[in-house]
């Protein structure tokens, strides 16, 4: 191999696969509608967490970041950190079929989680915001570190986001 093959190929092979995540990630479904479904059927007087957060606590940080996604989030990360980091992450998540995030952290900016709301209460928020989000028809606000997200690509964060909080919710 010569070495103008060798930096042309060292220089394009980050930019290919970049492309391919990209498409992968683009070709996943999130069937946020479905996971609605699934998250109607739970009986919230018997939930638990394993996590720092009651199940009510997560139940209205999801609602908050799905609301958020329409009404626009308190405060954003840098426009460097989103169209790098944030951008990439969010690619990398919807390419891998999953998300991991701590998930204790709250949404920057946003009101403090109300330790007294009953799990019912949040959970029938957080059905408000997802019904409200699918029925949206109007410009969705920028993720706070994501950046700019169209509403497909808004339904694989949301639906990522939600799977991974529900790791920390079973059954008691």
């Amino acid at each position: 191999m010569n070495r103008r093959h060798f930096i042309k190929t060292a220089v394009l092979t980050p930019f290919a696969i970049l492309a391919g995540v990209n498409v992968v990630a683009a070709a996943r479904h999130y069937p946020l509608q479905q996971l609605q479904r699934e998250l109607q059927l739970l009986p919230t007087d018997k939930l638990s967490s394993q996590g720092s957060w009651s199940v009510s606590e997560i139940l209205q940080h999801l609602a908050q970041s799905i609301r958020y996604s329409r009404l626009g989030y308190p405060q954003a990360k840098s426009a460097l950190f989103q169209h790098t980091a944030g951008s990439a992450a969010f690619i990398a998540f919807a390419a891998a079929g999953q998300m991991s995030h701590p998930l204790d952290a709250p949404i920057p900016g946003a009101p403090r989680l109300i330790q007294t709301v009953s799990n019912e209460v949040a959970m029938a928020e957080l059905l408000n915001e997802i019904e409200q989000f699918i029925a949206w028809h109007g410009e969705l606000a920028p993720h706070f570190a994501y950046g700019q997200l169209n509403k497909e690509q808004y339904y694989s964060a949301h639906y990522l986001h939600i799977q991974n909080h529900l790791q920390q919710i079973s059954l008691s």
